[in-house]
């Protein structure tokens, strides 16, 4: 017994058994049940085949027509749904201040102030006098003296004596400088006054450079 493939439902045909109907357009073997479900034969392009459903056509306004109801429907839609709801912004509450330690005194509130009144003129009435706020001056702290110090060393001396009397540190004997003058002083006499030129030069430049005496006192001008 020979059997064939169903195109629709592509099950086994089998001959003789009253399920199977072939096709009248294209002679193909159908079972019975396929072919009344399908409406024809279930082969592509055969004659036998049902017609083909009509194709629907819409024009652009009716396209409008369809995308304004779809849009409504979604507005509709969305007012009749809540809208959620904003959540509240948290509050913040201030802590409450730490607790004193046991023993602890609070220092007790200053009374403020009470306003005062206007204090007026005694040549007019319109014109309010305003307090001045006092200005502190702070006390000299000693008493300023601009005499010079009668201890100290003129100047004027200690350069004369440099330039004149130099080689023999007369200038350093002058401002208490004993050690350099009597360096000087051995200087010159030890070597016939061969040396002096070097003592004056270095008598020089105590001149240029020194403008107080050994105790750290200025030289008076």
């Amino acid at each position: 017994m020979n059997a064939a493939v169903c195109p629709y439902c592509r099950g086994t045909v089998e001959h003789g058994t009253g399920e199977e109907l072939v096709c009248p357009g294209c002679g193909t073997p159908h079972h019975a049940d396929c072919c009344a479900e399908n409406g024809g034969c279930t082969v592509f392009g055969c004659s036998a085949a049902p017609a083909e459903e009509p194709k629907l056509h819409l024009t652009g306004s009716e396209l409008a027509g369809v995308s304004a109801t779809a849009a409504s429907s979604a507005v509709t839609t969305a007012a009749a749904e809540p809208a959620p709801a904003t959540p509240a912004p948290p509050v913040r509450v201030k802590s409450p201040p730490p607790p004193l330690p046991p023993g602890a005194i609070l220092a007790p509130t200053p009374a403020p102030t009470p306003p005062q009144p206007p204090r007026y003129g005694a040549g007019s009435v319109l014109f309010v006098v305003q307090p001045v706020a006092a200005v502190a001056t702070a006390a000299p702290s000693a008493n300023l003296n601009f005499d010079p110090d009668p201890a100290a060393k003129n100047h004027m001396t200690f350069i004369v004596l440099g330039v004149l009397l130099g080689p023999f540190g007369a200038h350093n004997f002058y401002a208490g400088y004993k050690n350099k003058a009597i360096a000087q002083l051995l200087l010159t006499a030890l070597t016939l006054g061969l040396a002096s030129p070097m003592s004056w030069v270095w008598a020089v430049i105590d001149v240029c450079t020194i403008d107080q005496d050994s105790k750290g006192i200025k030289f008076r001008s």
